[in-house]
Formats: structure tokens, sequence, C-alpha cells
């Protein structure tokens, strides 16, 4: 019994044994999880983000700074249209970076915020530092021009203000206010001459003697001002010189059919002034433009009136008494019309209209000035004049001598 009892135990050992090693299969099962974790396909995301191409998200977020960075160069140009690029910019740049921001699966509030505040700062301080610091630098008035049609002084103000107010002073005595709204960083205004003129800014030598500035305030501080150049207040005829020279009949050298005249108008020197013989010692005068009229007059015997003369900038005309029309250019000697003309079609005026035998004659020139307080300026010259006609015999001998003309001054 005891032998059998031994024989069965031996051979339920073995079956032990076996048993105890049974673990060992269980123990690889757990080690699998592992090995799926680093599986191949799971690792490819990280490999292709380190790999140096970045994701949308990232190219937006940075589409979004360039953005806002090239807005808050183009605010500086201030004004209503560096408002306009302001808020654009803040629209599209800071919708960017939002955008970006859900891209990624996540919005970080904090970082959020963060990057909105950065982006105000950004695209707001340019704008803010040319609309709020005030710069007298920043204001230009420029373009100053005259219209001869319409006799108005034109120019320009520049600057990022919203309104401007401005002045034009005659050697600083202010003549003229005006104010205006700046629309795109620009106000033109047009100030008619006779508004602001207080004199010649010019004399007859070119030597400025009435000095015209523009001065502009703007209404975010902003000052300048420009000189207005001295020839386009230079606008008062104040001079006349006037020649005269006896005229023959063509057909009889022994008769005077009566005189030639000229006339010079504008700024001359007072020491010219008429010369023997009906000359004047100015030969020609400085050019000017300006608007007025002038009355030329002969005296002595009978008085005489030439048609009355407009002068329109540089140009002269006239209704001549004989008929037709009569100009003149200013710059220079001009030839006034008269009473007719003789048959070689020059213009004169006949002895039968002024002369009462040989004496001294006056020839007066009246300018009335259009501009400013329309002042009259009068010059007057004298010649003595014999316009006598020579008588001969029938010999031929002479019984009464010619006349000896135009003569000296008297």
């Amino acid at each position: 019994m005891g032998g059998l009892l031994d024989k069965a135990n031996a051979a339920k050992e073995p079956e032990t044994d076996i048993k105890t090693v049974e673990p060992e299969p269980v123990v690889q099962e757990k080690a699998a999880p592992a090995s799926k974790a680093a599986s191949p396909s799971k690792a490819t995301p990280a490999m292709s983000s380190a790999s140096g191409s970045p994701d949308n998200a990232t190219k937006l977020n940075l589409a979004g700074w360039v953005i806002i960075l090239v807005g808050a160069i183009l605010s500086l140009q201030g004004g209503s249209w560096g408002f306009a690029v302001v808020a654009v910019v803040l629209i599209l740049g800071i919708g960017a970076i939002v955008q970006a921001d859900r891209m990624r699966g996540s919005v970080s509030k904090p970082k959020l915020y963060g990057s909105i505040v950065v982006a105000l700062l950004i695209a707001t301080t340019p704008y803010a530092a040319v609309m709020l610091v005030p710069t007298n630098a920043s204001m230009a008035i420029s373009e100053v021009e005259l219209n001869e049609e319409t006799d108005e002084l034109s120019f320009k103000v520049r600057g990022t203000m919203s309104s401007v107010d401005v002045s034009i002073e005659a050697d600083g005595v202010e003549m003229w206010t005006g104010s205006g709204d700046v629309s795109n960083d620009m106000k033109k205004f047009k100030v008619p001459l006779a508004d602001f003129f207080a004199g010649n800014g010019e004399n007859h030598a070119g030597t400025e003697v009435v000095e015209y500035i523009i001065k502009g305030a703007g209404s975010n501080g902003q000052e300048g001002e420009i000189k207005i150049p001295s020839r386009f207040t230079t606008r008062e005829a104040q001079d006349a010189g006037v020649r005269i020279a006896e005229l023959h009949d063509s057909n009889d050298a022994e008769e005077y059919v009566g005189i030639t005249m000229e006339i010079l108008v504008g700024l001359l020197s007072p020491n010219e002034d008429a010369v023997d013989g009906g000359g004047f010692s100015a030969v020609g005068l400085r050019p000017m433009n300006a608007d007025y009229q002038v009355q030329v007059t002969v005296s002595g015997g009978e008085t005489w009136t030439e048609s009355l003369i407009s002068v329109d900038g540089d140009m002269a005309t006239w209704s001549p008494q004989g008929g037709g029309t009569g100009s003149g250019s200013t710059a220079g000697w001009f030839g006034l019309t008269g009473s007719g003309t003789d048959n070689s079609g020059v213009f004169y005026l006949d002895k039968s209209e002024f002369y009462e035998g040989a004496g001294c004659y006056t020839f007066t020139v009246d300018i009335t000035n259009t501009l400013g307080d329309q002042s009259v300026f009068t010059s007057e010259y004298s010649w003595n004049i014999d316009l006598s006609s020579g008588e001969r015999d029938s010999n031929n001998d002479p019984v009464r001598p010619k006349g000896d003309g135009v003569t000296t001054t008297c």
C-alpha cells in the first residue's frame, strides 16, 4: 500500500512544476501595449511637425502680425485715411491671430488678450503720434498762384488737422482772415486781391516795399506761413510818361496837320521827366500787371480828351474817336489814336482839335486803379508847340516861316 502511494505522488510532482512556469506568457501579454504605443502610425505627426514646415495655424498667425505691422507704417500719414487704415488693420490682423488659435484646437484667453493689446498698440501708436503730437513743421502752405482773369490769389494748406484758420498780413497788419475744413489733408483757398491789397509789393526798381505773408493755424496746434511773391502784389499803376512829335502834311512839308502821341504807364523812377523836342527820359519801364483806367487830356488851347483806356493785366484797349479798336501792350510805349489818320495810316491828333496858336500845351494822364481804394495818380508834362504853317509868295519866297513844331519843355 505504501509503495503504491509513493508512486502516485511521484506522478503528480511534474504537473506541479509545469503549473509554476505557466504565468510567463501572461507577462508577455501585458508588455504588448507598450509596443503598440511605439507603433510607427502614431509617431508620424510628430515627425512632420519637427521636419521644419510650419502648419497653417502658424502661417495665419504670422500673416496677422505682418498685416498689423504694414498697417502701422501706412497709418503714419494720419488724417481720415490714416484712421481707416488703422480700423482695417485691427479687423484683419487681430482676426487672423484669433483664427490661428482656433485652428490649434484650443484658445488660451490670456495669450489671446495679450496679443490683441499688443496689436492695438502697434497699429494705433503711429496714428496717435501724428494726430495728437503738434509739429509746426508738418503744416505746409504752398502753390501760391495768381489768376489774372479773376484777380484772385489761390494757395493750398496741407496738414493732418481737421480744420485750419488762415490770414494774410501786409507788413504785419492783418488784412484778411478765413477758415475751412481740411479734407484728405488738404484745403485750397481763393482770395480776391481787393480783399487784402494794401499797396504795391514792389517799387519801380523791383525792390520789395510791402511784405505780404500768408499764415495758417491748424485745429491741432500746427502752424505755418509763406511769403506771397511781391510781383503778385504789385498791382497799382502810379506813373505815366508822354512823348509827342509834330506831323507834317504828306503833300506839303510846310504844313503841320497835328501831333502824334505815345504814353508809358506803370511804375517810373521819380527822376524820369519830359525832355525838349517832345521826348521823354525813360525809354521803357519794368513790366507789371494791373487793372486800371487811363484818361489822357491835352490842354492849353481847346481841351481835348482821348477815349477812355482800360487796362487788364498788361493789355490796354479803347474805342478810338475815328472808329475801330485801339489796343496796346503796357509793357512798353504804345501810341494813342487821336482824332484820325493821315494818308499813310498814321494815327494823330488834328491840330484843329486842340491848337490855338503857338504856346505852352500840357498833357495830363490820370490813372484810376480799380484795386484797393481806387486811388487816382496824375502825371503832367508840358511843351512849347508852334504848328504855324509856312507861306510863300509867287516867287516861292517865304512870306511867313513855318512854326518850329514841338520845342522846349515849359
